[in-house]
C-alpha cells in the first residue's frame, strides 16, 4: 500500500464534516467494533449525567420524606406487639414500592430545572449553541430522559404498583387476624360496620387505650340482634313494609384486658381477651328480662369471633388492586359484559342470572318496581311476598347505585394509571425552560419554583380528582387537569423566555393571539413612556 502525503490541518479551511481528509479520525472514533454505532455521542451522555445526579438526590429527598411518615406510623402500630420483624420489611417494601410513582414525577421536575440551571449558569449552554450544537438537541436530552421515565412510572403503575397495594390490604387482613388488639383504634368503637343481609348478630369493641405491652384499658363489647321484624317501617302506596330492627342482647364492661390464646376442645388455637374487674349486662330473649353477671373480683374471657367467608350480593373490588388488564376487563363487565364476572358477585351464576352491565341491572329494577306497585294496587300479592320484592328490590336498587359509583371510580382510576406516568414527560418539558429563566438566582430559587409547580400539579390533581366523582363531571377531567395546566404554563414558557418557535402552521392560525399580544406590548410601552416624560 503507497505512502499517501500527510495533510496539515493548520493549512486547511474546515468550514463543514465534508472538508476533512478521508482518514481524519480523533481518539474517540478507535475502537467499538459492531456496537460502535450504538453508542450515544459524548455531548449526550455529559447531558444525561448532568441531570441523573440531581434526580437521584431528589428522588431520595422525596422518598424519606414520604417513608419517614410511614415508618413513623408502623413503629406506632407494630413496635412491642410481636410482630415478626421480616414481615414488617415486607410491608416497607409494599411501602416502597407505592412510593415511587408520585415521589418519580417530583423527582423529574426537580431534576430538570436544576440540572438546566447549572449548564446555563455556568455557560455551557451558550457555548454549546456558539459551537453549532442545536437547541432542539440539547432540549431533546432532557425529554429523553422524561421518556425513560415515563415507561418506568408506567410499570408501576400498570402493574407493580396495584400488586403491592394488594398485598398492603393482605397485609392489614393479617393484623387484624394475629392480633385483632392492632386494629382498635383508642377512643373509638370498631367491629362490624356493616351487615349481610341475613346476619344475625352484630358487635362493636371500644378501648380507651392499648400501652406498649398489648394491655387494654376501660374495654366494653356490645352485641346486638338482627331481626327481620321491627318498629321501622317504609309506606309504598299506603302499605306498610317491615325494614326490620336490631337491639343490645350483650354489654360487657371491664377496666383491664389482654390478648390471649388457648385451646379449644377440638385442639385449635384460638384467640380471647382476658378481661378483669368488670361485669356483664345481657338481655334474655325467652323472659324478656335482664341479667348481670359481676366479675369485679374476677376475670373473664371473651372469645374475638373468626370472621367466615360470606356470599353476598355487593361488590368486592378496590380499582387500586387490578393491574390494567384486570381494571380495563372488569371496567368493561361493569359496562356490558356481565356483572357476574366481577369478584364479589359470583352469586349471580350460582341464581343463575346474567346481568349485561349496568343498563341490564336498571331494567331489573324498574321492572320489579313495576311489579311492586302492580301488586299493591291491585291487592292480588300479599303483604310477605311484598316485603319479600321489596328487600330483593332494595338489595338489587343499592347494588345498582353501588355499581354506578364503582364505574366512575374505575374510570377515573384508568385515566390516573396514564396521567401520572406523562407527568414525568410534561415536567421534563417544563423544567428546561424553568432552568434558563432561574440560572442566575442559584439552586435555592430552582427548588423554591419546583415546590410551587409541584403545589399547583398535586392541586388540580387532587381537586380534580375528586370532583370527577359527580355525576355531571367527566371523568377524564380531574385527572388529566393537572397535566392540561402544566402543560399550558410550559408552552407559554418555552415560547416567551427561549429562542423556540411554534411551527409556521400553528403560528399562521394563531395569527389573532400575536396581533393581540402585539397591541398589548404598544399599549404598555406607551404608558412607560408617558410615566417618564412626567418624571
Amino acid at each position: 500500500m503507497s505512502e499517501e502525503k500527510k495533510v496539515d490541518l493548520r493549512s486547511l479551511r474546515v468550514f463543514s464534516k465534508s472538508d476533512l481528509p478521508p482518514d481524519f479520525i480523533v481518539e474517540t472514533d478507535r475502537g467499538g467494533g459492531f456496537l460502535k454505532k450504538f453508542k450515544p455521542p459524548i455531548l449526550r451522555v455529559y447531558i444525561l449525567k448532568e441531570i441523573l445526579s440531581p434526580f437521584l438526590v431528589a428522588l431520595s429527598f422525596f422518598t424519606m420524606i414520604y417513608m419517614a411518615v410511614a415508618i413513623q406510623k408502623m413503629i406506632g402500630l407494630f413496635v412491642g406487639k410481636g410482630i415478626d420483624f421480616f414481615r414488617l420489611l415486607d410491608y416497607m417494601g409494599y411501602v416502597f414500592g407505592n412510593t415511587l410513582p408520585m415521589t418519580i414525577p417530583m423527582a423529574c421536575l426537580m431534576s430538570g430545572i436544576m440540572a438546566a440551571g447549572r449548564l446555563s449558569g455556568d455557560s455551557e449552554i451558550t457555548a454549546m449553541r456558539a459551537s453549532g450544537v442545536s437547541f432542539p438537541y440539547i432540549y431533546s436530552n432532557f425529554l429523553i430522559f422524561g421518556f425513560l421515565m415515563t415507561m418506568i412510572v408506567a410499570y408501576l403503575n400498570f402493574y407493580l404498583g396495584p400488586e403491592n397495594t394488594r398485598k398492603m390490604k393482605e397485609f392489614d387482613n393479617w393484623i387484624a387476624t394475629y392480633n385483632p388488639l392492632l386494629a382498635i383504634q383508642p377512643g373509638q368503637f370498631s367491629g362490624d360496620k356493616t351487615q349481610d343481609l341475613f346476619a344475625e348478630k352484630g358487635r362493636t369493641m371500644y378501648s380507651g387505650g392499648v400501652d406498649n405491652e398489648g394491655n387494654l384499658s376501660k374495654v366494653q363489647i356490645r352485641e346486638w340482634q338482627i331481626s327481620a321484624q321491627g318498629t321501622d317501617y317504609i309506606i309504598l302506596n299506603n302499605l306498610m313494609v317491615p325494614m326490620g330492627g336490631s337491639r343490645v342482647i350483650q354489654i360487657i364492661n371491664a377496666n383491664e384486658g389482654l390478648l390471649v390464646e388457648k385451646k379449644n376442645p377440638k385442639g385449635e388455637y384460638e384467640k380471647s381477651i382476658r378481661l378483669k374487674k368488670g361485669f356483664v349486662i345481657e338481655w334474655n330473649t325467652e323472659t324478656e328480662g335482664i341479667s348481670v353477671t359481676n366479675f369485679l373480683n374476677g376475670e373473664m374471657d371473651y372469645n374475638v369471633p373468626t370472621k367466615k367467608e360470606t356470599k353476598t350480593l355487593g361488590i368486592n373490588v378496590k380499582p387500586d388492586t387490578f393491574s390494567l388488564p384486570m381494571l380495563l376487563q372488569i371496567r368493561g363487565a361493569l359496562e356490558s359484559e356481565g356483572l357476574e364476572k366481577i369478584p364479589g358477585l359470583e352469586m349471580l351464576n350460582e341464581m343463575g342470572l346474567s346481568i349485561k352491565g349496568i343498563n341490564g341491572l336498571s331494567e331489573i329494577v324498574e321492572k320489579l318496581k313495576i311489579e311492586m306497585l302492580t301488586g299493591a294496587q291491585g291487592g292480588g300479592a300479599s303483604q310477605s311476598d311484598l316485603t319479600q320484592k321489596f328487600a330483593v328490590y332494595s338489595q338489587l336498587n343499592e347494588l345498582l347505585n353501588e355499581s354506578k359509583k364503582t364505574l366512575t371510580a374505575f374510570n377515573i382510576e384508568v385515566h390516573k394509571r396514564f396521567a401520572t406516568p406523562l407527568s414525568c414527560q410534561i415536567f421534563f418539558f417544563l423544567s428546561f425552560p424553568l432552568g434558563l429563566v432561574v440560572k442566575r438566582s442559584g439552586k435555592g430559587m430552582s427548588f423554591t419554583l419546583a415546590v410551587v409547580f409541584l403545589l399547583v400539579y398535586y392541586l388540580f390533581f387532587i381537586f380534580g380528582t375528586g370532583i370527577s366523582y359527580k355525576a355531571n363531571v367527566p371523568d377524564w377531567l380531574g385527572p388529566w387537569s393537572a397535566n392540561i395546566v402544566i402543560s399550558l404554563i410550559s408552552g407559554y414558557i418555552m415560547i416567551t423566555r427561549t429562542d423556540a418557535k411554534l411551527p409556521e402552521a400553528i403560528r399562521s392560525k394563531l395569527g389573532f393571539y400575536y396581533r393581540a399580544r402585539d397591541r398589548w406590548d404598544g399599549f404598555l410601552d406607551s404608558l412607560k413612556n408617558r410615566f417618564k416624560k412626567a418624571k
